[in-house]
């Protein structure tokens, strides 16, 4: 007769070290602290986590405080922050968030900072939102930072900084920084990957950028600033965002230089030109034939004009691999029946010398496809002219009516393929609409 050991222990007591440690640290850091009524082996292990996060998790703080009763309430969390700190016995700590909206900066974040950069930090973020606070130069001396985010402050790196050479993410929105950030301080960081530059203050004119090891750079700044990425051989991600500015791409210098291999959100826009066919987007072309991945999360086809405007860019990009759209708007006018626009498309790929066009296209995905016209255009001029397409992925809108995308279906099945291995998934629930 099979036999059932029934384990008589306390399984929460009996954990390994190792794996207390790794639940506390996905736990808020005040949840954390109340482990230790769990058990005596509970008791203190919440105060050697690696990982410290103080965020609107850990306090709030009202917008109608007064002056007095803000200073208040700043004192008491930076007082609770600055316990925890000092009760933690943990060799290292590995990752500290300070991010707790309308909490003022003080004095008291130097020592922190001071205290973590002989902690090994590896990940700090500093999300502040109200006073700009000076970063303290002991920040730098933290030399195995890998991954550095600042909000609303200011950083002037001393003379004697040698740089992050570990520093693979870095952050920076709303910072000011020196002029010659770019040019003296970033080859101190030659691990670089990842690159964040959002509204900072103090850059101005031409900037050189060398980064030989920085794969994505997302930037958005003044208009007045230029660029030059011709030194970063390996950046694939290209995301210059802008409000109110017509040309995206203005702040990059040269960028037929550069080895992007993808493209993001407004970038489109510099090649959206509405008007006949003979004003296709031209600039940039050398920009256009080294994109592999396009994503288009925002894109905004609220006209004929734009739609054709829209493929006419497309043709550009010869070397594209994958393309996905997310359309905000997609209106159908009368004046242009669907079966007119698929032969202007077809007409424009004929007038257009891109023997290379869609050659290389495996995968199409339309995110809230409302099923209409354009996305069927789209999706049945595809089918017939990208001879390695293998993957068209379709998420209609879930608003649409069964109808209305069963219909959408049925017109793709006619379509013919040029490519034996295309598949079309619809990302859909068919259920009954309720009356």
């Amino acid at each position: 007769m099979e036999q059932v050991c029934e384990y008589s222990g306390d399984r929460i007591t009996d954990l390994p070290a190792d794996v207390i440690q790794r639940i506390l640290v996905f736990l808020p850091i005040k949840d954390a602290a109340k482990t230790s009524i769990l058990s005596r082996k509970w008791r203190h292990q919440w105060r050697g986590i690696p990982e410290l996060v103080f965020d609107d998790g850990f306090a709030q703080i009202p917008e109608d405080l007064s002056a007095s009763e803000l200073n208040a309430m700043r004192k008491l969390i930076m007082s609770n922050i600055y316990n925890s700190l000092l009760v933690h016995d943990g060799r290292t700590i590995t990752k500290f968030v300070l991010s707790i909206p309308g909490l003022p900066p003080c004095t008291d974040l130097n020592h922190i900072i001071l205290y973590l950069s002989n902690k090994g930090i590896k990940e700090l973020v500093l999300q502040l939102s109200t006073e700009r606070y000076k970063v303290h130069s002991s920040l730098f001396s933290a030399l195995h930072l890998e991954t550095l985010d600042l909000g609303c402050c200011e950083i002037t790196p001393p003379s004697w900084s040698v740089g992050f050479s570990k520093l693979t993410n870095l952050q920076l929105i709303d910072v000011t920084l020196p002029y010659d950030f770019f040019e003296n301080f970033l080859p101190k960081c030659p691990m670089l990957e990842h690159m964040v530059v959002v509204c900072c203050h103090g850059l101005a004119g031409k900037l050189q950028i060398r980064a030989p090891y920085l794969k994505a750079f997302m930037f958005m700044g003044s208009k007045d600033v230029f660029i030059n990425c011709s030194t970063l051989p390996l950046l694939f991600s290209l995301y210059p965002l802008d409000i109110g500015n017509p040309s995206t791409l203005s702040w990059f210098a040269s960028p037929s230089t550069l080895c992007v291999r993808e493209l993001q959100d407004s970038v489109l826009e510099e090649f959206l030109v509405p008007g006949d066919d003979n004003n296709a987007p031209t600039r940039h072309i050398d920009l256009l034939q080294k994109v592999e991945v396009l994503d288009m999360n925002h894109l905004v086809l609220d006209s004929w004009e734009m739609e054709r405007s829209f493929v006419l860019a497309i043709l550009r990009f010869s070397n594209l691999r994958r393309l996905t759209i997310k359309l905000e708007t997609s209106q159908v006018h009368d004046d242009q029946p669907a079966n007119d626009r698929v032969n202007s498309i077809q007409r424009v790929l004929g007038e257009e010398n891109c023997p290379d066009f869609l050659q290389h296209l495996s995968e199409l995905r339309i995110g809230d496809s409302l099923c209409g016209p354009f996305e069927l255009d789209l999706v049945t001029f595809l089918l017939v002219t990208a001879p390695r397409l293998q993957l068209i992925h379709i998420t209609p809108f879930h608003q649409l009516s069964s109808k209305k995308v069963i219909k959408f279906m049925n017109e793709v099945m006619k379509c013919r393929r040029v490519s034996k291995n295309a598949e079309v998934i619809y990302d859909w629930n068919d259920e009954e609409e309720e009356d």
